[in-house]
């Protein structure tokens, strides 16, 4: 599917195009990879950095795996917790409303954090994503994502967790499916939550 690589915003990083070319030969002719494709050794130096996540309802989207140098980045894995508590209460229920977009009608996501430390060290991370389902269904329920600082980490503290509670310049990224007509960039109060 060159015409969806070709197609990417022009912003993403070199690290960010790759996720989406190794995304895209895993679901090869189908419409969505199944879980069975998804080898996180495709992604070479990425899956140090990815998370999936699985949609189980509107509270619950557990993450079910980090990779190690996510954890090093952010001071802490994130296996195990709820998606949805790693945001400000007030923003629970859009992230709830966006995750759910993505998978009503699937697509990619792009999306940027500032990760603050205590040495004053600030580093930009760009972060990307596309569904995927369980072998033999049709509609996802599990996320992918890999995260690419965008300058050198320099510090060895852990980053200041509210750096990483909400990003920002969202934008979904279709996949062939078009996108939610749900705008994620729009400031939230505009957004009806779930």
């Amino acid at each position: 599917m060159t015409g969806f690589l070709n197609s990417l915003p022009t912003p993403l990083c070199a690290a960010s195009r790759q996720f989406f070319a190794v995304w895209d030969r895993w679901r090869g002719s189908r419409a969505l990879p199944e879980r069975r494709a998804v080898r996180l050794d495709d992604l070479g130096p990425l899956a140090a950095s990815h998370i999936i996540t699985e949609f189980r309802s509107r509270e619950e989207i557990p993450i079910l795996s980090v990779g190690p140098r996510l954890a090093e980045y952010i001071g802490i894995d994130l296996t195990g917790y709820n998606y949805l508590d790693l945001t400000s209460p007030e923003n629970r229920s859009l992230r709830a409303k966006l995750t759910l977009e993505q998978i009503l009608q699937p697509c990619g996501f792009m999306l940027y954090y500032w990760l603050r430390y205590a040495d004053g060290t600030i580093v930009p991370f760009e972060f990307v994503g596309a569904p995927f389902c369980e072998d033999g269904a049709s509609t996802p329920n599990l996320f992918i994502s890999c995260g690419t600082p965008l300058s050198r980490l320099k510090s060895q503290t852990a980053a200041d967790p509210e750096s990483w509670q909400i990003g920002e310049a969202m934008r979904f990224i279709d996949l062939g499916f078009g996108i939610p007509p749900a705008d994620p960039s729009t400031p939230q109060h505009i957004l009806r939550a779930v």
